[in-house]
């Protein structure tokens, strides 16, 4: 069964991880312009291969959730670039960014406006998750431009990408789950990447796509398959622990990342394990 899953899982990873690679050079190395924004590009570039290889293509008038997250990911991109390349002051930034969140979490949780929400409450919840995603953004923002920042953040994410794979699946939602495993994927390759050509990414904006499309993962994995809403909080809340990681700038970059991974891995496990405890028997 487990040798099956892989089979099933490695050729939109494996995809999404080549574009993504493919994207970041193209991007930072032959068109310095976009260096800002290498990340993002790639991120959104590489999901949205492994989405419809994984998912197929999605219409422009998507019927589920599932097929937003495609969308998710190209609205981060565009977004994430013109940030790059317009640079708005802070406080349009944060208006913009908010706003595209709200219509974001509108159009997802779209059934649940038409089948089991009062219109009311149905926009208490959006606005709720709004703020929660744009501080995720901003926590990622946090740790993308602290010491060490890069390979921290995309080493926190692939980790809290997996644990959302794995939960994904345990929730009843292979198809979840594989989505969430491409985003692992692309973030593996650009921690790699990183490691490697320690240069190749100016202080960017690859938070916009990303903290977009882990929102969306997560937000379908509570509201259409059973992921404990108390697990979509801690892997949302592992980029903020990792903020509490003091150690010096001139320390040991690898004592700095391991602490930074470390401290970002405990609510991951958590989350993991918890959603083990709430899935359905192997039977059911």
């Amino acid at each position: 069964m487990l040798l099956q899953l892989l089979k099933q899982i490695l050729p939109s990873v494996a995809l999404a991880a080549a574009v993504a690679v493919t994207l970041t050079f193209i991007s930072a190395r032959w068109w310095r312009k976009a260096s800002d924004c290498a990340a993002a590009i790639a991120i959104g570039g590489g999901y949205m291969a492994g989405h419809v290889l994984t998912a197929g293509w999605s219409p422009l008038a998507p019927r589920s959730a599932t097929q937003w997250l495609f969308w998710f990911a190209v609205i981060g991109s565009i977004v994430a670039t013109a940030n790059a390349f317009v640079r708005p002051r802070a406080i349009v930034r944060v208006i913009g960014w908010t706003i595209v969140c709200a219509i974001a979490c509108r159009l997802i949780l779209q059934p649940k406006f038409s089948y089991n929400w009062r219109w009311a409450e149905g926009w208490v919840r959006v606005i709720a998750i709004t703020l929660g995603i744009v501080l995720l953004t901003w926590c990622l923002e946090i740790v993308d431009r602290g010491p060490f920042g890069r390979s921290s953040m995309f080493s926190i994410m692939t980790i809290v990408c997996a644990g959302t794979a794995i939960s994904l699946m345990l929730a009843g939602s292979l198809l979840l789950g594989q989505l969430a495993c491409v985003l692992s994927a692309i973030l593996m390759v650009l921690f790699l990447a990183e490691l490697a050509f320690p240069a190749l990414f100016a202080c960017g904006v690859e938070a916009i796509p990303l903290s977009l499309l882990c929102s969306g993962l997560w937000l379908s994995g509570h509201f259409y398959a059973e992921l404990p809403i108390v697990s979509a909080l801690l892997f949302a809340l592992a980029p903020a622990v990792a903020l509490f990681a003091g150690v010096r700038e001139n320390g040991s970059h690898w004592t700095a990342l391991a602490y930074r991974i470390a401290l970002a891995t405990a609510p991951v496990i958590v989350a993991v394990a918890i959603a083990f405890h709430s899935s359905p028997p192997l039977d059911y």
